[in-house]
């Protein structure tokens, strides 16, 4: 059941987007909004080969109880623009999370 729910959730708020606005729009603004203060990343490493660049991090934030997440990223570049992002994360806290707190409530 859990893994059906987070599938819905990555279909439903984590679709593509065709640029960065939208991106914004889709779900970071969705996301931060949940937060009961601003959500700040604990970077553990940084890798880039050729065009991509990964980084591996750490994020916690409250809104009355802790949410705690590992994401990666591997994101394409070209030129100084981010041109792909493909994410890694445990969707089952975020699931819960998205859930429990409504934005704009």
């Amino acid at each position: 059941m859990a893994l059906r729910r987070s599938a819905d959730l990555l279909t439903r708020h984590i679709a593509t987007a065709a640029c960065k606005q939208e991106f914004l729009d889709k779900l970071i603004h969705l996301f931060n909004a949940r937060m009961a203060s601003q959500l700040v990343p604990t970077v553990r490493g940084v890798y880039a080969d050729g065009d991509t660049a990964i980084t591996l991090f750490d994020a916690s934030a409250k809104d009355g109880a802790p949410y705690h997440n590992t994401y990666t990223w591997y994101l394409q570049i070209s030129g100084a623009n981010v041109v792909k992002a493909l994410a890694f994360f445990d969707t089952r806290e975020c699931d819960e999370f998205w859930t429990r707190v409504k934005p704009y409530e």
